[in-house]
């Protein structure tokens, strides 16, 4: 099973994001956009597992509580074939403290993890390729693009039809 901890957010806020990426839609020659139902902040990236309890048990171990994310830009990661697009987190500190503490729940559960530096940011898309001249960076949010972090899943990540699609395996409430 490929399995990774998440934020995941309520529908309202997600369908609220959709309109920002179909920004970007419209002004891509070609690209993979996230599905909606999709849409999530990854804490921590676990791959391909059998040991669900052991994730489980680290979920359980992350102590937090509940804080604020806004949004306030609009980038990407440039790659040969195709851009990664992203939406970026305004403050990031708590996030990359809970995403810390991911890492070292299943770090101290003998996962071996990536570790490169956690870059909080919530993907549209994969391999987007824009119009000549337009700068996704140019996109303009609004100041109040901003949800409440209360609850971490561990996620399930498979092919269902041949779409890419997460599924919540467990989730911890914030203390």
């Amino acid at each position: 099973m490929r399995l990774f901890i998440a934020v995941n957010f309520e529908e309202a806020f997600k369908l609220r994001l959709s309109r920002h990426m179909e920004q970007l839609r419209k002004n891509a020659i070609r690209g993979n956009f996230s599905r909606v139902s999709n849409l999530h902040i990854t804490l921590a990236f676990i791959g391909e597992t059998d040991r669900v309890a052991d994730c489980e048990s680290a979920l359980q171990a992350i102590d937090f509580s509940r804080f604020s994310i806004s949004f306030d830009r609009v980038s990407r990661f440039k790659r040969r074939g195709g851009d990664i697009c992203w939406l970026g987190v305004r403050e990031d500190g708590e996030l990359k403290a809970l995403a810390r503490s991911a890492h070292r729940e299943l770090s101290s559960r003998g996962f071996r993890l990536e570790e490169r530096e956690f870059k909080a940011h919530l993907t549209l898309g994969r391999e987007v390729v824009f119009k000549s001249g337009f700068e996704p960076e140019s996109l303009v949010l609004p100041e109040d693009l901003a949800c409440n972090v209360d609850r971490i899943s561990l996620m399930k990540s498979e092919r269902v039809k041949g779409l890419l699609t997460y599924t919540e395996l467990s989730s911890k409430f914030c203390i």
